[in-house]
Formats: C-alpha cells, sequence, structure tokens
C-alpha cells in the first residue's frame, strides 16, 4: 500500500510521496486485519484523544490478547506524538489513526505492531456554517479493508453520511421509549423528507462522547439517559440527540 502525500505518518516517521507504508506482510494488507479511530483536531489538539485511544485498543483486544492490544496502543501513541508539531500548524481537521501487526517485523519492543497516521484538513460545508454546526464523519475507506477492519463508525457513516453532514453530528444517538441509548457509533437515527429512520449494528462501541459528559457530571445510569434530563421543561418528545463531542454540546432533535 503507497501513499501520495506527506499527509501520512508510519511508526513516527512521515512518508514521502508514492513512498509504501504497510507491507504485503502485515495484517492489514494481507487479510484486512487492522483497527482505527478517527479524532477531531481543535487548535492543533486531538479532542478526547485518551478515550479514543482506549476505545481502538479495546478494539483489538477482542481479536488479540491484553499484551499485543497494549503494544497497539503504544504504536497509535508514538504516532500521535510525531505528528503533534504537525498538527499544531492546522486550526481544524482530522487525524485517522490505523494499527496493523506484521508478523514478518516482530521484535521485543513493538511485537511487529505498526501505526499510520493520516492527517486531512477540514473545510466546513455551506450548509454546515449554516446551521453554526460541523461535523467530521469517522471513516477510513480502503478496498483492502475487509469486515474485521472497518469499525462501527466505518458501517454508520456510510448510511448516515448525508444526513449527519448538514445537521453537524459527530455521534448521533437513538431514542426509544424516551430513552437515550448508549452507543452512539452502533446506532444512527436520521431524518429523510419527514421520517425518521435507523440503523443499527450488533457491534456497539462505546460513546466517546457518552464518556465525557459523564465526566462532567451529567448523570448516566444503566447506559441509557432520560430525555427529561436534559430539558426538563420540555413537553415535546424528543426523537434524536445529536452530540458534538469538541463543544461537548448536546442537541435534541424534535
Amino acid at each position: 500500500m503507497s501513499v501520495s502525500s506527506l499527509r501520512y505518518c508510519l511508526d513516527g516517521c512521515w512518508l514521502s510521496p508514492g513512498e509504501p507504508a504497510f507491507a504485503s506482510s502485515s495484517g492489514l494488507v494481507s487479510s484486512g486485519e487492522g483497527w482505527f479511530e478517527t479524532l477531531r483536531v481543535e487548535s492543533g489538539r486531538p479532542m478526547f484523544l485518551r478515550q479514543h485511544l482506549g476505545r481502538l485498543s479495546g478494539s483489538v483486544s477482542r481479536f488479540h490478547d491484553a499484551d499485543q492490544a497494549k503494544r497497539a496502543l503504544r504504536a497509535a501513541q508514538r504516532c500521535v506524538d510525531a505528528m503533534s508539531s504537525t498538527l499544531s500548524e492546522y486550526p481544524t481537521g482530522r487525524l485517522r489513526l490505523i494499527v496493523a501487526c506484521d508478523l514478518a517485523r516482530v521484535d521485543h519492543d513493538t511485537g511487529g505492531w505498526q501505526a499510520l497516521g493520516e492527517w486531512s484538513e477540514h473545510r466546513s460545508s455551506a450548509a454546515s456554517l449554516e446551521h453554526g454546526l460541523d461535523v467530521i464523519i469517522a471513516s477510513l475507506t480502503h478496498p483492502g479493508l475487509g469486515p474485521l477492519g472497518k469499525s462501527v463508525s466505518y458501517h454508520w457513516s456510510l448510511v448516515a453520511r448525508q444526513e449527519a453532514l448538514a445537521r453537524g453530528a459527530s455521534e448521533a444517538l437513538l431514542v426509544r421509549d424516551g430513552k437515550i441509548m448508549e452507543g452512539a457509533t452502533g446506532a444512527v437515527a436520521w431524518r429523510s423528507k419527514g421520517r425518521w429512520f435507523v440503523h443499527e449494528s450488533s457491534d456497539v462501541l462505546k460513546s466517546v462522547t457518552l464518556d465525557a459528559l459523564r465526566r462532567a457530571g451529567l448523570r448516566l445510569e444503566s447506559g441509557s439517559l432520560s430525555v427529561s434530563a436534559l430539558d426538563p421543561g420540555s413537553a415535546v418528545r424528543v426523537e434524536g440527540l445529536m452530540l458534538i463531542s469538541a463543544l461537548r454540546l448536546a442537541m435534541a432533535i424534535r
């Protein structure tokens, strides 16, 4: 797999245009086995970095032991550290991190784990500016990625990309029976022609934004939050919720 710009950093080193990234012996190329996270960057700072790295490690641990997951996490952290000086040059953008294991490169320190970081500048759409909101869809499209290499955020973004882009949903939560459901990256509610539609995944990952809201003092119990806790005086039924993670802002959809 080759890259075509200087936006890519592999194992702490920036890649030149056309320079190979993952070798053919990498699990990402040979079998599509890789894991990724997409982070929003504000004023040169990756938002909720610790939570995203933790979720990335958790995804790896579903298929590998704890030691391998730790090595994957260290590889991702090295990549972020190497890219930090460049991130400070841009006001807003996104950073995609993908980790994979190359058995041909196994050593005592890394265990063969590599991390590729992709930086891309984000330019707001006219619709998002009009609504006063913004969105970065967490997706990494690559033909070499199989089912194990696609995170839940990739799957939901395929369904909700157009709808979410105009509305600025960083994470979209499903509301059922007056309860906001956990697992924002696994369930998306969107509106089309006056009707609400839902796409769900059985592989639900923890919502990074909900975790941040918990730490900020918002009470969440049993994976759900009563809508009335957000707006006690509202008599209008809430159909969905958009969370803007960089601002810790919740906006009801009615």
